[in-house]
C-alpha cells in the first residue's frame, strides 16, 4: 500500500485540527501506522497535536502583520500568497514524507485557502506523490439542523471537489454535542429520504432535491461519516469512507 494523503478542509470552528489529532492517534493505535501531521494554518496559535511539518516556521501570519503593518485578514491573505509562491518546495517536503498516512490541517478561514489558487496548486503538487489523495470536508454537527442544511453540506463537498480536482468525503463532526439526531443520525445515510423530505419544502426544496439527485448520481463518496473528535467516536466510519475512495473498491459495507 502506498502513502495516503488526506487534506482536512472546513469552516472555522468545525474541529479540523481536533479531527486530525484524533484520526492520527486512532491510525497509530489501531494499526500501528506511521502518520505525518501537517499544519498549514499560518495564523493558528494552538493546535492539539505536534505537527511534523508546521508552516508557521516559515510563514507566520502574525509576524507578517507586524512586519507589513497589516490587519489579521490582510496578513492571512498575504501568508497564503507566500505559501502559493513556495508551493513546489512545500509539496515536496510534505509529499516525500516517509509515512503511511499524511494528514494535512488547513487554515480555519477556509475561503482564504480554497478560493485562491494555493489549495488547487497544492492538490496538484501532492497528487504527484500519491494517487491515494482525498479531501475531507468537516462541518459542525450543530449546524446541520434541517434537511436543507444537509443538502448544503453535500453541495459544498461537490464544489470543493470541482475546485480542487480531488475526491471529497463530507464529515459531520461534534456529534457528541448534537441533541436532536433526527437529521444527523441515520437519516444522513439514507439519501432517498433526504431527497423526498426536500421535495416537500416548496420551490427551493424542489430545487435542492434535484441538485441532490444529480450529486448522488455522480458522487463517489456515498456515505457521510458522523464523528466526535473529542470522544474518538466514528473514526472507523471515517476511515472506511476514505479507504473506499482511495482504493477504488466501492462501498465496503
Amino acid at each position: 500500500m502506498g502513502k495516503t494523503i488526506v487534506m482536512f478542509l472546513g469552516p472555522a470552528g468545525s474541529g479540523k485540527s481536533s479531527l486530525v489529532h484524533a484520526y492520527s492517534k486512532w491510525l497509530s493505535e489501531e494499526f500501528g501506522l506511521r502518520v505525518y501531521r501537517v499544519n498549514l494554518d499560518t495564523a493558528t496559535e494552538y493546535i492539539p497535536y505536534h505537527p511534523d511539518f508546521d508552516i508557521r516556521v516559515y510563514i507566520d501570519a502574525h509576524r507578517i502583520a507586524k512586519e507589513l503593518g497589516l490587519g489579521p485578514n490582510g496578513a492571512l491573505v498575504r501568508s497564503m500568497e507566500m505559501l502559493s509562491e513556495s508551493i513546489e518546495l512545500v509539496s515536496r517536503a510534505i509529499g516525500s514524507a516517509d509515512a503511511d498516512f499524511i494528514l494535512i490541517d488547513t487554515p480555519g478561514q477556509m475561503e482564504v485557502f480554497i478560493f485562491r489558487d494555493v489549495a488547487y496548486r497544492l492538490s496538484q503538487g501532492l497528487g504527484r506523490y500519491s494517487r491515494e489523495f482525498v479531501a475531507v470536508f468537516v462541518i459542525d454537527g450543530e449546524v446541520v439542523k434541517r434537511y436543507e442544511d444537509y443538502a448544503f453540506v453535500a453541495i459544498m463537498s461537490v464544489a470543493i471537489q470541482a475546485r480542487l480536482g480531488v475526491d471529497v468525503v463530507p464529515v459531520i463532526n461534534k456529534i457528541d454535542l448534537v441533541k436532536d439526531l433526527s437529521i444527523v443520525g441515520d437519516v444522513v445515510s439514507d439519501v432517498e429520504e433526504v431527497v423526498e423530505r426536500l421535495r416537500g419544502g416548496g420551490t427551493y426544496g424542489e430545487m435542492l432535491a434535484k441538485i441532490m439527485d444529480a450529486i448522488w448520481l455522480y458522487a463517489k463518496a456515498t456515505r457521510v461519516p458522523r464523528v466526535s473528535a473529542k470522544n474518538m467516536l466514528g473514526l472507523e466510519e471515517l476511515h472506511r469512507a476514505i479507504h473506499e475512495l482511495t482504493c477504488s473498491c466501492g462501498d465496503l459495507t
